[in-house]
């Protein structure tokens, strides 16, 4: 069945003396424009240029040979009856062919009162298809020509995610009135969700221009995208808030949020940096937010410049979404201490890999959420330094990676929200960083943004610039890694005299065998190591002689394999040759928890300790009321000193009791986190 929008469009000057003669026969197309008090306050202003480069050409969807440039809104919100009214005007480039219709996207349970457009042209509208608005012009537009058409609604908003789109929410203890919107939905495929409150054409190379006029009650404050350019108040106790975002951005990174804010300015410039902050939370909101500045500027130590004008975060009642220059942060997170940092560098990061450089298809969403993800222990990192980093790297990001439902790729994922695609990309990250080094590293991710600012990227343009500093080709990488599924699973085996083997071999069930530099840690009875790197090709088992690798006389005490933790994996081992006992007075002789520290720590405690054999070994972290909060089962580690790490980020400061279990033997300890 064909739509308007499918038909091939006649000669234009007939359309014209079609439309006008039904309108005025039966009121075929819209009702006049709406007199609204908009026309009496605010001024239409002309077009400003489109920054950033070209947008990428869109796909071959029929029905949306268009660029859009700018979203105009002007709106007014009764946050009692949950309504919303005003209008919207956008400006459109016909880029591929003649345009004669413009598809649309607008929830069902919005009311179109009228249409029109600029110039000479006739516009009607209808509504054929779930979701949809079709606005109809005569003649058509001219491939290559701009034009700014107008929509006037009204309604409520249809929830139509259970995160994503446009909500309501009413006075709840500490919590205020609010309405905000969040640009994506969990459950919608594709998952943009703007819809659900203004008109628009959501395809993620659509880069576009925003400026807003969103009025509201004089006792609520407006926060949206770009920075603040005026307020007006009205003499009916309403105010208007204007913003204007000069950069352009994919649609489903605008939003709008109007509760009882305070404005929380961190900073005034270089971004200027201002949270939207319930009354309640203001205390709160200080110690919470305090971290940001340090690692914003550290970001762009490492990205390049902050890519807008305004930096910050909104509490609203559903979060995290990296709407452009404001984060919308769920309020329940706004608590004194750094426990949410992490959420916070997260949504921080994607001010460029998200906002700056978006994935150019769904697909390719691991460039958004694996980078953010990484950016966590990077945050870190900025903040407390290396070894920071690499405990965030092991004990939150490789977990999470190895506890996904992983029997898809991280790229073109069967779930996006997944730790597939967030955990796994950021261990993807992590190796990457390894495999290069950091120069290279970050000078490839520098060179990546500014060579895809304010446009899209994907998976294969990532590989190419990392190549471009790596010398040769990733394939061997990228294929196991992001194309391919799950993470090696190694066994090693060994023996105590140069003269015996030490054989690796990949145990894991499943098809995808890793070709990976390895490091391997030889310790000696004299207390000290050797560490070598060996290529561990895609095959099932290799082996080398240890004193071709290691000493060539020297018998060794045990060797560990990524003792640095570079690789997303996991490691068991077989020493069975290594003689243990009284013999050997360089071993320990018993099971023994040496230390913590530093102690007090913050937020990170190192677990020393030592074990007379090969064993099993569990870390449980409790509370004073005998509560278990962590727990970790580290798999066999070798006879030898060893050392774990606990993050306590996310706990209240205070004294915490650590146990350490073996089958044969457990030792327990306190420390204090002092935050």
């Amino acid at each position: 069945m064909l739509t308007c929008c499918d038909l091939p469009c006649p000669d234009p000057m007939f359309l014209r003396a079609l439309v006008l003669t039904c309108a005025m026969a039966s009121g075929l197309w819209s009702a006049p424009r709406l007199v609204s008090p908009w026309d009496a306050v605010l001024e239409q202003e002309p077009l400003r240029p489109r920054c950033g480069p070209p947008r990428h050409t869109l796909d071959d969807d029929s029905l949306h040979r268009f660029d859009v440039l700018k979203y105009e809104p002007r709106l007014q919100f009764d946050l009692d009856r949950q309504t919303l009214w005003g209008q919207i005007e956008i400006t459109l480039r016909a880029d591929q062919i003649p345009l004669g219709c413009i598809d649309l996207r607008l929830t069902a349970s919005l009311t179109v009162d009228s249409v029109w457009a600029s110039d000479d042209y006739i516009a009607t509208f209808s509504r054929n298809g779930l979701d949809s608005l079709q606005i109809m012009l005569v003649p058509p537009l001219a491939m290559g020509d701009t034009l700014r058409v107008g929509v006037a609604y009204h309604g409520s908003p249809a929830i139509v995610d259970a995160w994503g789109g446009f909500r309501w929410g009413q006075s709840a203890g500490w919590q205020p009135q609010i309405a905000f919107s969040n640009g994506d939905g969990l459950d919608l495929n594709p998952p943009p969700a703007n819809f659900t409150w203004f008109p628009c054409h959501a395809a993620l190379g659509d880069k576009v221009l925003w400026e807003c006029w969103f009025r509201a009650p004089a006792n609520r404050v407006v926060s949206s995208c770009g920075v603040r350019v005026d307020t007006v108040h009205h003499a009916d106790s309403t105010i208007t808030w204007h913003y204007r975002l000069d950069q352009p951005v994919s649609t489903y990174l605008l939003y709008v949020a109007v509760s009882d804010y305070v404005i929380m300015v961190q900073r005034e410039s270089g971004p200027r940096i201002e949270n939207y902050v319930y009354p309640s939370r203001q205390a709160q909101a200080q110690s919470h937010f305090s971290n940001v500045p340090a690692v914003l500027d550290g970001f762009a130590a490492r990205f390049g410049p902050y890519p807008f004008d305004r930096f910050g975060y909104a509490m609203t009642r559903i979060g995290d979404m990296e709407h452009a220059t404001c984060v919308s942060h769920d309020d329940g997170c706004v608590e004194s201490g750094h426990a949410w940092d992490w959420l916070l560098f997260h949504e921080m990061s994607h001010q460029w890999w998200g906002d700056w450089v978006t994935c150019g298809e769904w697909a390719d969403l691991w460039l958004n959420e694996g980078f953010g993800t990484y950016c966590e222990a990077l945050g870190k990192e900025i903040l407390y330094g290396y070894d920071s980093y690499i405990g965030y790297i092991t004990l939150k990001i490789f977990p999470d990676a190895r506890s996904a439902n992983d029997s898809y790729s991280i790229y073109d994922p069967d779930y996006y929200w997944g730790d597939t695609v967030y955990g796994k990309g950021a261990a993807v990250m992590h190796m990457l960083r390894m495999l290069l080094g950091d120069s290279a590293f970050f000078q490839a991710w520098r060179e990546f943004g500014q060579e895809h600012a304010f446009s899209t990227a994907v998976t294969a343009q990532w590989q190419a610039k990392l190549e471009q500093h790596y010398g040769e080709s990733l394939d061997w990488f990228f294929q196991p890694w992001v194309y391919g599924t799950r993470y090696p699973q190694y066994f090693v085996t060994y023996g105590a005299m140069p003269w015996y083997p030490v054989i690796i071999e990949q145990r894991q069930s499943w098809a995808t065998l890793f070709r990976m530099p390895v490091d391997l840690r030889a310790y000696y009875p004299s207390g000290d190591s050797l560490t070598v790197q060996v290529w561990v090709e895609a095959l099932r088992s290799q082996s080398w002689d240890i004193g071709s690798l290691f000493h060539p006389f020297l018998p060794l005490d045990s060797i560990i394999l990524d003792p640095d933790g570079k690789i997303l994996k996991t490691v068991g081992y077989d020493g069975g040759l290594i003689p243990v006992g009284p013999s050997r007075p360089d071993l320990p002789r018993e099971f023994r928890l040496s230390r913590i520290y530093p102690n007090p720590f913050n937020p990170f405690a190192t677990i020393d300790f030592e074990l007379p054999k090969p064993s099993p070994v569990c870390l449980r972290v409790f509370n004073l009321l005998g509560e278990e909060l962590f727990r970790r089962d580290v798999g066999t580690l070798t006879a030898g000193r060893h050392a774990l790490h606990w993050d306590g980020s996310r706990d209240a400061s205070g004294l915490y009791l650590f146990r350490l279990e073996t089958p044969y033997a457990s030792a327990i300890t306190k420390a204090i986190l002092l935050k």
